[in-house]
């Protein structure tokens, strides 16, 4: 039996459509009696409060919860602010934005996030700063890497790296859904962490056709809302079945637990061996320098910059395991 965190993010901030989205999935989750980790954006939780949604906030009381930033692809995006800065003028500068996230947040659930995670899998190191700075722990779809997706401190902060995922569009069809919960189920079994992190998706992509940040692509910032169109209910009734079955499959074969319970297991953390830091530099850079490519970004972004950055901390990584 492994322990598995499961994961999803919630972002919409512009569609109030999705703020009924927002609530069926840790109504869904608590149902089954899974703790999930949300990771909610700083907007979204400003949003949440300027419309009164009460019945959302009290929904994930129960549950893990954590920041996706302050404002996820609203220009400009984590790496949009530090890829051009260099180490002292980039830790203020993401302090700052992140600390209106984690107001918001803190406003909103009246706790502080337990983790914090990338908008659209991005980053750039002096997160950690800020993080230490804001007593968040821990940040989760780590783009620093080791091999096994092992659980790992950079900065003085750990990091949680995502193993495995499953698609909105794979939970919509019967079929796409069961074979991938078997392929995440049987991955689990093979790989050798005590902790696993998987990703189970986005609430307004379960139901609406594109996602929410389409019109902010490519450095966009349209002036007036722009809306993607919902899916019919029956698509969106049959995604979020396949999820509860998965669910109660996981609750069967696994530990589900949440960030809090998590990083109270057992750890203890060593230094990396010289073959570990050369995975780390390798596939580290290449996830950052692949993360520049995520649609929202404005063309010709460079992430030379955070990579040089990144590599400049080296040293402090450590890798953590259990006794």
């Amino acid at each position: 039996m492994k322990t598995i965190s499961l994961f999803m993010d919630v972002e919409d901030p512009i569609n109030p459509m999705a703020d009924d989205a927002a609530l069926d999935f840790p109504v869904l989750f608590s149902e089954v009696g899974v703790t999930g980790c949300f990771c909610l954006t700083g907007e979204k939780c400003r949003k949440l409060a300027e419309r009164n949604r009460c019945d959302v906030a009290l929904a994930y009381s129960g549950h893990s919860l954590g920041l996706h930033t302050n404002a996820h692809s609203f220009h400009p995006s984590t790496m949009e602010l530090l890829a051009d800065v260099q180490w002292d003028e980039g830790c203020d500068a993401i302090y700052e934005v992140e600390t209106r996230g984690f107001e918001a947040f803190v406003n909103l659930f009246e706790r502080a996030p337990e983790f914090w995670g990338g908008g659209g899998n991005t980053w750039s190191p002096e997160v950690t700063d800020a993080l230490k700075r804001l007593n968040i722990p821990a940040y989760v779809y780590a783009l620093t890497q080791l091999p096994n997706h092992a659980v790992h401190k950079f900065n003085g902060v750990i990091a949680l790296p995502q193993a495995l995922s499953i698609s909105e569009s794979e939970w919509a069809h019967a079929e796409l859904s069961e074979r991938a919960q078997n392929r995440v189920l049987d991955a689990i079994k093979e790989i050798d962490q005590p902790w696993i992190g998987v990703f189970v998706g986005h609430p307004t992509r379960f139901r609406h056709a594109d996602w929410w940040d389409v019109p902010y692509y490519g450095g966009r910032t349209p002036t007036l809302p722009e809306y993607t169109e919902l899916l019919p209910v029956t698509t969106y009734e049959q995604s979020k079945l396949n999820l509860r079955t998965f669910l109660g499959r996981i609750m069967k074969e696994h530990h589900v637990v949440g960030i809090e319970e998590a990083l109270a297991l057992t750890w203890s953390y060593r230094q990396p061996s010289d073959e570990e830091i050369v995975y780390f530099q390798q596939i580290t850079s290449a996830n950052l320098r692949a993360a520049v490519n995520w649609p929202v970004h404005y063309p010709g972004m460079s992430a030379e910059l955070i990579v040089n950055k990144t590599m400049a901390l080296t040293d402090t990584l450590q890798v953590g395991f259990q006794p």
